[in-house]
């Protein structure tokens, strides 16, 4: 598996445990850490953004089921 889909599935699940224990979709901790707009850096934070976001959302429909 690439370093990137890596990546992608454990910031998916940091967001589901999020979920799970209670942390609201707005405090995705990657909020804090926030580079500048385009560049690497930025697409990187991006991926992991989104995927936390993902894993949330995921854990999300099975709670609220």
């Amino acid at each position: 598996m690439p370093p990137e889909i890596d990546t992608v599935l454990e910031w998916q699940f940091r967001g589901m445990n999020a979920r799970k224990v209670g942390i609201p979709k707005g405090a995705n901790p990657l909020l804090l850490s926030k580079p500048e707009t385009g560049g690497l850096s930025f697409d990187m934070w991006l991926v992991k953004f989104e995927a936390w976001c993902f894993g949330w959302a995921i854990e999300d429909c099975f709670v609220t089921a």
